[in-house]
């Protein structure tokens, strides 16, 4: 019973506020959605980087693969050898295979942690000194202490 109040109660209450709500959503402005796509394709228009760029650091991050890669490639190779052959000499190469590696990543993470401080710092306009004035009597005559009246 207490069940069946509580859903007539919900049944009423829905009742009286859903017209209220699918009227106010029918209401709603499609222009207002038309009107932020104009504007974003507007902004993309503005912001899209030139394709020059784009290609380069497309072909930059594929340098970057390719010389990580053969640099894992030669680790690992040199791994192998000094497995097969239990040669220290070789075991040395796969180290230094191995610095070389955590190094070239060190200056990767390096090189993006100051790319991402260089586009996150304020942006400050070049500032220009005053002018040098011409008339020097003029600087000459004025007096070189400030004197501050109280009133």
């Amino acid at each position: 019973m207490p069940l069946l109040v509580f859903l007539l109660i919900g049944a009423v209450w829905a009742a009286f506020l859903l017209p209220t709500f699918v009227e106010s959503r029918r209401r709603a402005p499609m222009t207002a959605t038309r009107s932020f796509q104009r504007s974003s394709e507007l902004l993309a228009t503005v912001a899209a980087p030139n394709s020059q760029h784009i290609t380069a650091r497309r072909r930059q991050a594929e340098r970057r693969r390719v010389f990580l890669a053969s640099l894992s490639a030669g680790a690992f190779l040199t791994l192998a050898v000094a497995l097969l052959t239990g040669s220290m000499l070789w075991l040395a190469a796969t180290i230094v295979f191995d610095l070389a590696i955590g190094a070239y990543v060190m200056l990767l993470l390096m090189l993006r942690q100051r790319n991402y401080a260089l586009a996150m710092a304020p942006r400050i306009g070049a500032v220009e000194p005053p002018p040098v004035s011409v008339d020097l009597r003029r600087e000459a005559t004025q007096p070189a202490t400030v004197r501050v009246v109280a009133g």
